[in-house]
């Protein structure tokens, strides 16, 4: 008698331990989702900040437009002539450039200006930087598009324009250089344009 009450036990623990195998997953998906938060689902390993949704700009009134349109670019800003922290940003995004080797063409590099620089700074310019493209005096609607509340004060931080013409991400000026590297080289991959 014993026996007859141990083999339906038997197939009932089976059955439940077929039927939590199945919920298993589920369950733990769900746990996951609730308690990591900005730890699990929503995190992000980009160095830089993305705007979403991307804004899209107008470049055509700039003397370089032909030269910018299908490829990724970096825009510095400059208030008066190209201060330390500009000479910074213009060093790091170049070679940031340099360091994606055959993709170099696919990357090009913009500096704005408030005023057309003058023949010293045009002269260092030119050294140092030979592929830069430099637009001055922009009007105020281009400007107006890199203004927001997530980035401060332009000239505090450069940003990531895509090749169908979005400002799409921006970075601090105290971003990583290797972190920078790594989003454009992932962009470079995934991207069907430019």
């Amino acid at each position: 008698m014993s026996q007859e009450l141990s083999v339906p036990n038997k197939g009932r623990r089976q059955l439940m331990l077929l039927i939590g195998l199945f919920l298993l997953p589920p369950i733990a998906a769900w746990l996951a989702w609730q308690y990591l938060g900005e730890h699990g689902v929503s995190a992000t390993t980009n160095a830089g900040t993305l705007i979403s949704p991307a804004r899209p700009l107008q470049l055509d009134g700039l003397p370089a437009a032909q030269q910018l349109r299908g490829r990724w670019l970096y825009v510095v800003f400059a208030h008066q002539g190209c201060d330390e922290r500009c000479q910074e940003q213009l060093y790091l995004t170049r070679q940031v450039r340099i360091a994606v080797n055959k993709d170099t063409p696919r990357v090009k590099r913009l500096l704005l200006l408030d005023a057309a620089p003058d023949a010293a700074l045009q002269e260092k310019l030119n050294q140092e930087h030979p592929d830069l493209l430099v637009a001055a005096n922009i009007d105020e609607a281009l400007r107006a598009s890199f203004r927001g509340e997530a980035f401060g004060e332009s000239g505090e931080q450069f940003f990531l324009v895509d090749p169908l013409g979005n400002l799409m991400m921006f970075y601090p000026a105290q971003t990583n250089p290797k972190g920078i590297l790594r989003d454009l080289q992932k962009l470079l991959k995934i991207s069907q344009v430019g």
